[in-house]
């Protein structure tokens, strides 16, 4: 039995795709954004570095602009007095230009001859996320700031009305996201945190005041950061990027075929999983070498003839050949530099995967008869009043129970492999002849047992991914 250690592929080792990267409009930090409307993020953010730091920080959603080269930015967070996360530059800033906020002062910064610079996106996101409703999210608005700046989970009250309010976000020194209000604050009353001199602040006749807060400018993995996110919830990865997110049961879709392009570096296996696909052909080519591996794996169900598993004439004509869904290859030459070029291909249908994997190899010994195959069912059913059952189907996970003879000789090396990899998901191959013998998940548990001298048994039961 063998298993897979897998090589994360991000897009330092992702060249290209023929999968587009338009599942829904990308996110934009100037859109209003209802409930259950729907992004992508497939560009992530940049690092803009001053050497002049504007008086008045800037907040997330504020647009910059350089005042000589007329290129703009939103920005996203602020990491330091000089550095800030920004997204949707539209242009290259010019060398010691003013940049900030146009028309407010306090927001401009006059850099010097060396800045502002721009440190690009590294790793970009390629997720799908949905908006969450705002209902119950408000901005307070004050006009005399208290001279300790509030911070969550704060309960402001007003000291006259006795209504109270949480804070959630430090806005600016006169604005606050708030939620859970119990009820109209008097205008011009005492508010802030009751018996804490600096946490109080007296406001003018016409505040505090209170608006809706608005989904604007909340940029989605921001937002995921909190212990409970406000305004965006994660759905999946990109279609392009589905075959990467570790998530068996969503999978990469398109018209006919599906391509790859990647430098993973060293590697020596390849694992397909939930496959819906005809045939898949591998290419590896090295930069000196040329092509250095070059096959077409058929994916169509064949008996030890070479006969096509279409069982009666009704399948023949009506149905099609039953495809395997799970496949690995594990004798790809380990060239660290090679370029991998991957296509699924399902003519006159849609092509589909739902993970492809690559790493190295390690070998933890003989499989034995009377392998256990089964699944962990996550559907739900439930029986009504009337016994009635009401359905609900939903993902499944492989299991695999597997007895190993175990060369004393590599005894210890087997159990370093399993105790290094207790926490990580790989892949399991009990046989390359069978679908059902290859799973990507994690052992649950393992037991050596020392036999002999010579050998030793080893059990293994291992649970998939959904």
């Amino acid at each position: 039995m063998k298993i897979i250690v897998p090589t994360e592929i991000n897009d330092t080792g992702f060249v290209s795709s023929d999968v587009p990267e338009a599942d829904y409009a990308e996110f934009s930090m100037g859109t209003n954004y209802g409930a259950g409307d729907t992004v992508i993020d497939s560009t992530g953010v940049e690092i803009l570095t001053l050497d002049v730091a504007p008086a008045t920080a800037w907040i997330p959603g504020r647009l910059i602009t350089g005042q000589s080269s007329g290129e703009t930015c939103y920005v996203v967070e602020k990491l330091t007095s000089l550095t800030y996360t920004v997204r949707e530059r539209t242009g290259a800033f010019t060398l010691g230009e003013i940049i900030g906020v146009t028309g407010v002062g306090a927001e401009l910064a006059d850099q010097g001859a060396a800045h502002p610079t721009i440190t690009p996106a590294t790793e970009k996101v390629d997720k799908i996320y949905e908006a969450l409703s705002a209902s119950g999210m408000e901005i307070i608005t004050l006009d005399v700031a208290p001279s300790t700046p509030w911070l969550p989970p704060w309960t402001i009250t007003g000291q006259t009305s006795g209504k109270t309010c949480v804070i959630v976000q430090y806005l600016t020194p006169l604005t606050y996201l708030v939620k859970e209000r119990s009820g109209a604050f008097t205008l011009g009353e005492v508010v802030g945190v009751t018996g804490t001199p600096s946490l109080l602040a007296d406001q003018g006749a016409a505040n505090p005041v209170f608006s809706t807060a608005v989904n604007v400018a909340h940029y989605p993995p921001t937002d995921l950061l909190r212990s409970t996110p406000l305004w965006w919830k994660e759905i999946s990865a990109t279609n392009r990027w589905k075959p990467f997110d570790g998530k068996i049961g969503s999978q990469a879709e398109q018209s006919e075929s599906i391509s790859y392009s990647l430098t993973p570096g060293m590697i020596e296996s390849i694992a397909f999983l939930n496959l819906d696909a005809s045939s898949i052909k591998i290419t590896i080519t090295d930069p000196s070498e040329g092509v250095v591996y070059d096959e077409t794996i058929d994916l169509v169900m064949t008996d030890s003839r070479g006969i096509s598993l279409i069982y009666d004439w009704y399948s023949y004509f009506f149905g099609t050949a039953p495809k395997t869904t799970d496949v690995v290859k594990l004798d790809l030459p380990p060239y660290p530099s090679a370029t991998l070029d991957i296509e699924i291909s399902n003519p006159g249908l849609t092509a589909k995967v739902g993970e492809i994997v690559v790493g190295t190899n390690a070998d933890l010994g003989m499989r034995k008869h009377g392998t256990g195959l089964s699944i962990s069912d996550y559907s739900t059913k439930a029986a009504d009043e009337y016994g009635s059952y009401t359905i609900a189907e939903r993902s499944y996970a492989k299991r695999l129970t597997v007895s190993l003879h175990v060369d004393n000789l590599y005894l210890d090396e087997v159990y370093r492999i399993l105790a290094l990899y207790r926490a990580t998901a790989v892949v399991w191959v009990a046989s390359e002849d069978y679908a059902a013998m290859i799973v990507f998940g994690f052992y649950k548990n393992f037991e050596i047992v020392v036999q002999y001298d010579t050998w030793s048994d080893c059990s293994i039961e291992i649970e998939g991914l959904t």
